[in-house]
């Protein structure tokens, strides 16, 4: 329970947040509805069909919504009724970046909104020992799932059913879903970033890439790696060497303190520096947490500036559309020395 850090935040007055990653972060609430903090008192808004799962929650006090009074416990007809009778306020605090273009509307309709969702991102950026160990059994089920997606890969499966292994063999690991929609790229095709697997079944010579993540008790992690088929050309495994160059050396300087546009720089001087610059076309990374992709952000025009309990990844890559493409990606855990990689696979050729 972490409610209490939202008064660093909101020292006086209203808050209310909105978005299900923040609420789930302050309370463990894994439902719709909104989260009020009022001068202290933390109040749990909670739609009719989520009553049984809200009323679980610890810490907070529970009040129902619904359009009609079905029930006595139904207090208010919707989210923005609560809070206009629970605040006397004109004003509350908001994590805005979270709210849809409707809800927005009609709560600046009704109250002056001050943004808070920098500081939320910032709270949530930095990990608590509680995070890190669930983080690390989330990689742990990927590591599993990794593993055997690499070991199946050459036996003629398409992409299709490899992603398919991936998602079973996380939720048999314990996984509760899938922090995201597993990728399996292979040939051609692993020249697309975020390509959705297809029916095309994976050969010698192929470059197959693998992304994918467990996401265990709320927490998301985030593994790539590039497989290369037997037989497979020297130009190939040339760009292979490049990308695990940029990655290795951009993970090394991972360190409290450094700041995150530095990595990205790290990671793309060496692939430009061997002229496939223009082929790198996502930024090195991200934090990893409730969200797969949260603060901070490891890109060139970043302003963060990582810190200790930190959790990031760092994922260059070279596509050539139409031919072929690479990408290795970890997650690890920010230090005041050298970073903690959250090893999946072997990835050395």
């Amino acid at each position: 329970m972490r409610i209490n850090k939202l008064s660093n935040i909101i020292e006086k007055g209203c808050g209310a947040i909105f978005g299900s990653s923040n609420i789930f972060y302050f309370t463990g609430y894994n439902g719709a509805g909104v989260l009020l903090y009022c001068d202290g008192v933390a109040t749990l808004l909670a739609p009719l069909l989520e009553e049984n799962r809200a009323l679980e929650t610890k810490g907070v006090d529970v009040k129902i919504y619904y359009p009609t009074k079905v029930s006595e416990d139904i207090q208010y007809t919707s989210i923005i009724d609560a809070i206009e009778k629970i605040t006397s306020r004109n004003s509350i605090f908001a994590d805005i970046s979270s709210l849809d273009a409707s809800t927005y509307l009609r709560l600046s309709s009704k109250f002056e909104l001050k943004d808070i969702s920098s500081q939320i991102s910032a709270l949530r950026s930095i990990k608590d020992l509680e995070e890190l160990d669930i983080i690390k059994k989330s990689g742990e089920i990927t590591s599993v799932a990794m593993r055997i997606a690499i070991d199946k890969a050459t036996e003629q499966v398409n992409e299709k059913q490899l992603s398919g292994l991936i998602d079973y063999t996380m939720k048999t690991e314990g996984a509760e879903d899938y922090a995201f929609p597993s990728i399996v790229a292979s040939g051609e095709n692993s020249s697309e970033p975020h390509h959705i697997p297809t029916d095309r079944v994976i050969k010698e010579g192929d470059s197959v890439v693998i992304d994918i993540g467990a996401k265990y008790q709320g927490y998301c992690f985030d593994s790539t790696r590039t497989l290369l088929v037997k037989k497979f050309s020297n130009d190939l495994k040339k760009i292979y060497e490049i990308v695990l160059e940029a990655q290795l050396e951009a993970i090394d300087a991972v360190s409290d303190g450094i700041k995150a546009s530095e990595i990205d720089r790290i990671a793309r001087n060496v692939i430009e520096k061997n002229g496939f610059g223009k082929y790198f076309v996502h930024s090195t990374g991200h934090g990893v947490g409730i969200d797969v992709h949260e603060s901070p952000y490891i890109s060139f025009n970043s302003n963060d500036v990582l810190k200790k309990n930190m959790v990031i990844t760092v994922e260059p890559g070279i596509y050539i559309k139409g031919k072929y493409g690479v990408r290795i990606e970890d997650t690890m855990i920010v230090t005041s020395g050298k970073p903690e990689v959250l090893e999946t696979a072997y990835k050395l050729l």
